[in-house]
């Protein structure tokens, strides 16, 4: 007597063989996974300001409130980073691509040799660092890391 697999028990088992040599396949051609950047033959800054990274590009949000309201809102800016230096002050210098959103409303522009305020030197920063001053309801926080060239 010949045994019949049902439909779902067919398609199990061709999903358990498909699954296994999809499994084979990836540990035969498995590679490290490296970081953005990683073994690069070039000196390497990250910075990060408060659940953002920036490597090459920016993706900010933000958000404020006024007692009584009018003028509060929330907004993102998205910056393309083409290139950029360090300044004299120590700060990065930024040239690339700034898309603005605020309230629903988008402005697209280029800048060139900005000054990003952002230190280049490793370490953590606070709003007293960079703006010179805190107050309540003013929060930045950001953080700078350095990797040398391999």
């Amino acid at each position: 007597m010949k045994r019949q697999l049902t439909g779902a028990l067919r398609r199990s088992i061709l999903m358990v063989a498909g699954l296994a040599a999809a499994a084979v396949l990836a540990v035969g051609y498995a590679s490290p996974a490296g970081a953005y950047g990683g073994g690069a033959n070039h000196d390497m800054w990250q910075s990060s300001a408060d659940g953002t990274q920036t490597w090459g590009d920016a993706q900010t949000t933000f958000c404020f409130h006024t007692i009584g309201g009018g003028g509060a809102g929330a907004g993102h800016t998205s910056i393309d980073i083409t290139s950029w230096t360090i300044s004299d002050l120590g700060t990065f210098v930024a040239s690339g691509t700034e898309t603005d959103t605020f309230r629903g409303t988008s402005e697209t522009f280029d800048v060139t040799n900005e000054d990003t305020g952002i230190p280049a030197t490793p370490g953590h920063y606070t709003s007293s660092d960079i703006l010179g001053f805190s107050a309540p309801g003013v929060a930045i926080q950001i953080q700078v890391a350095f990797r040398p060239a391999r």
